[in-house]
């Protein structure tokens, strides 16, 4: 497998396997199985804009390996580095429509010489490849001061970053080093206390920005859930309105996003479209079933309908 192929280096600290139950149109029970995790679902949606994203991360025992043999119907490919414990497994109900958790493994618990190998094998691709993705961890999985490592060691080799994190390790990053576009959630900005609730106005959401870009991003797109989303870039501000459709499922917009702006990124898009596409990917996502995913033909009409508005004069 050349480093040469792949457009985009995701690096994905969790990675785990989901066994879900659904009900079909004639009432029958349906098992799906699936690889799960942020850097997954990132890249899956990369797939659908038509990038060669590879996935960076621990794998291990039989959970792992039934997901690195699932990759192979998404055409993805994967750098893992084999843990002695087993990946996690999640089993959720959705025969009622909504996800009710049945049962959860433990998260995994690296040994040290674990995260170094994990570490280096990123490091090592991601020097290859044109942009990397940085996402979070929904457990404590790697210690935050990798975070730092990593904001360093790719500022110091030129690699272009963009990075959907927050708190302790998007703290961490940006002292080690800047992030080219950050992408954050009102959700998750609620979490550091930077707003006081997800449906806090457009004000405070641009304060919130304005310390984000302060602190080192270069740039910082802001979704919000009921809102349009918030953009800066240099001394621009901009409010970027997607068509609202109907959604089959809502979670994953925000991940479909993130790899709606590295691919903006990655193709040199100017900051309005990058922010086109990452609304568009994220809108399209919503209107199926599945993290990540979408119709692949529907984007580029999706991206003509986003509208960016540039704010004249605004101060955050």
């Amino acid at each position: 497998m050349g480093h040469e192929q792949h457009t985009v280096t995701v690096f994905a600290p969790v990675l785990y396997l989901t066994v879900t139950v659904e009900q079909n149109s004639a009432g029958e029970d349906e098992v799906h199985i699936h690889p799960g995790g942020q850097g997954f679902w990132i890249a899956r949606m990369l797939k659908h804009l038509d990038e060669r994203p590879l996935l960076c991360g621990p794998l291990g025992g039989e959970s792992g390996k039934v997901f690195l043999g699932l990759l192979g119907q998404f055409g993805m490919d994967v750098s893992s580095i084999s843990i002695a414990q087993s990946s996690q497994t999640v089993i959720q109900d959705r025969r009622s429509g909504d996800r009710r958790l049945i049962a959860e493994s433990p998260a995994v618990n690296l040994a040290r010489h674990e995260v170094d190998d994990v570490y280096g094998r990123f490091l090592d691709r991601a020097l290859a490849s044109s942009v990397c993705v940085i996402t979070g961890q929904s457990q404590p999985i790697f210690p935050v001061e990798t975070y730092r490592r990593l904001g360093h060691d790719l500022a110091s080799a030129e690699v272009e970053v963009v990075a959907d994190l927050h708190g302790p390790e998007l703290e961490a990053f940006l002292d080690g080093g800047p992030i080219d576009v950050l992408k954050v959630s009102d959700e998750d900005l609620t979490k550091d206390g930077m707003l006081d609730s997800p449906d806090a106005d457009e004000s405070q959401g641009l304060a919130a920005i304005e310390r984000l870009i302060e602190s080192g991003a270069r740039s910082v797109v802001l979704s919000r859930q009921h809102e349009p989303a918030l953009a800066r870039r240099h001394d621009a501000t901009y409010v970027a309105r997607a068509p609202k459709l109907e959604p089959a499922d809502h979670r994953g917009a925000g991940d479909s996003m993130t790899a709606g702006l590295t691919a903006g990124l990655r193709r040199h898009l100017d900051f309005v479209d990058t922010i086109r596409l990452g609304c568009a990917a994220g809108a399209a996502n919503v209107t199926r079933h599945g993290l990540g995913s979408a119709d692949e033909d529907l984007i580029p009409g999706l991206m003509e309908r986003v509208e960016v508005e540039q704010r004249r004069g605004v101060v955050a």
